[in-house]
């Protein structure tokens, strides 16, 4: 990328593995992510993201729980509650789930009369993504989706993220939280 902070173009990997084959914990655990920047005419920039997790107990253990991985909320699927999408225990408690996929996308525009300065951008987004189970199908079926505006700021604190949308596809008991702000990432 260009920039950490306020990419116009370039592109990002990231791939984290873990396996544990000790003791009770026997599981492991992968998480690509993939983001690529394109510049485009009148100074826009369009951002895309897409994260895949997959866990997996091993052994005839059951992958653990304190592992799982989340979604819904910024820096996932806007518009849904932080760490509403996924399993859900008998106390109601969200819990996340043993895989994940997350996609996102953001066009970038630049804030009238700032001339270049990318750290203050107004962005539309579209998201989908969900958290399943270790025993359940990955169904396309049952992601979540998301569209709407936002703000972006490189502030002296680190970057800040507010963002207003509406579930485009949501299911019954799904935690809708229409705006949001989040501290610290690009994505």
């Amino acid at each position: 990328r260009n920039s950490a902070l306020f990419p116009t173009e370039g592109r990002f990997y990231r791939a984290n593995a873990e396996i544990s084959a000790l003791g009770d914990l026997q599981f492991a655990r992968v998480n690509l992510q993939a983001q690529q920047y394109l510049p485009l005419p009148y100074n826009l920039t369009l951002g895309l993201n897409g994260e895949i997790g997959w866990g997996v107990g091993q052994g005839s253990r059951p992958y653990p729980v304190f592992k799982n991985f989340y979604g819904g909320g910024l820096g996932s699927v806007r518009v849904f509650e932080q760490n509403s999408l996924g399993v859900i225990d008998p106390t109601g408690a969200y819990i996340g789930g043993a895989r994940k996929i997350n996609l996102n996308s953001e066009l970038y525009f630049p804030v009238p009369g700032t001339g270049n300065d990318k750290s203050l951008r107004i962005f539309a987004f579209a998201d989908a993504g969900n958290v399943w189970r270790e025993d359940e199908k990955m169904d396309v079926n049952t992601l979540r989706a998301s569209a709407g505006l936002g703000l972006s700021w490189v502030s002296p604190v680190g970057p800040l993220k507010l963002s207003y949308g509406t579930p485009l596809r949501a299911f019954k008991g799904d935690k809708i939280q229409r705006f949001q702000f989040q501290v610290g990432t690009a994505f």
